[in-house]
């Protein structure tokens, strides 16, 4: 399991990979330092809304996480050696469990630190608020890194879907048809930002901080299931 994860990590941590994650990092707090540079800044209403919950969790955190999570299993597929792992005799769960760790290790040390910095600015050095928003894009990272993680292995075309579903899904069905966000990673990260600290993001409705944990280990876990089930079925090329 060792070597699958440092192989995935390898993969991730290509130039390519690590110059789109570094300008989607620099991207929030790039915005927020300009922002505020304005004489008359906006209030922090607009700054959730429109850096912190459109920005960061809508669009900058699905991207770096769509990038990474090829890494796992679509560059293999594209180069057809996913059958040198598959002939193994691993289980297949420990084939997918490194693959997914190694995906998800860059973005979540990279992401939650741009959050950090973009609410620290943006917020004005509140540390309560501050700390909300960066558990809230540890949760979303691991959440869409599992998402893409499955999609790699179900379809060739994972990049267009999954730009498909970031643009059509998260950044306009779950922002403006109200039954559909507790099925959107982006609503649930939002919550999670409003859980720990109940002054953000004060202004909508949102489901439960508990509930919110439960449903993001239940569809990290689901999804972790869908992944192996798949890799055992699916002819390696």
């Amino acid at each position: 399991m060792k070597s699958l994860f440092l192989l995935t990590l390898r993969r991730v941590l290509t130039p390519s990979r690590l110059l789109m994650i570094g300008g989607l990092a620099l991207a929030p707090f790039a915005v927020t330092s300009l922002i505020l540079l304005i004489p008359d800044a906006p209030p922090v209403g607009i700054f959730e809304t429109n850096i912190l919950n459109t920005l960061l969790a809508g669009a900058i955190i699905p991207l770096a996480t769509l990038a990474t999570a090829r890494a796992a299993f679509g560059d293999e597929i594209s180069d057809r050696t996913l059958a040198n792992v598959t002939l193994t005799p691993y289980p297949r769960w420990k084939i997918v469990l490194p693959k997914l760790l190694g995906v998800v290790a860059v973005p979540v040390l990279v992401m939650p630190v741009s959050a950090c910095l973009t609410s620290y600015m943006g917020y004005g050095a509140d540390l309560s608020a501050t700390w909300a928003v960066t558990v809230g894009a540890v949760v979303a990272v691991v959440l869409y890194c599992s998402v893409f993680t499955w999609l790699d292995l179900l379809t060739h075309h994972a990049v267009g879907i999954g730009l498909a579903y970031i643009v059509v899904w998260e950044g306009l069905f779950s922002r403006f048809v109200y039954g559909v966000r507790f099925f959107s990673i982006r609503s649930h990260a939002i919550a999670v930002m409003h859980g720990v600290d109940e002054r953000r993001f004060a202004d909508s409705e949102h489901t439960a901080l508990g509930l919110t944990a439960v449903a993001a280990v239940v569809v990290v876990v689901v999804l972790f299931v869908l992944s192996v089930r798949r890799l055992r079925t699916m002819d390696s090329p």
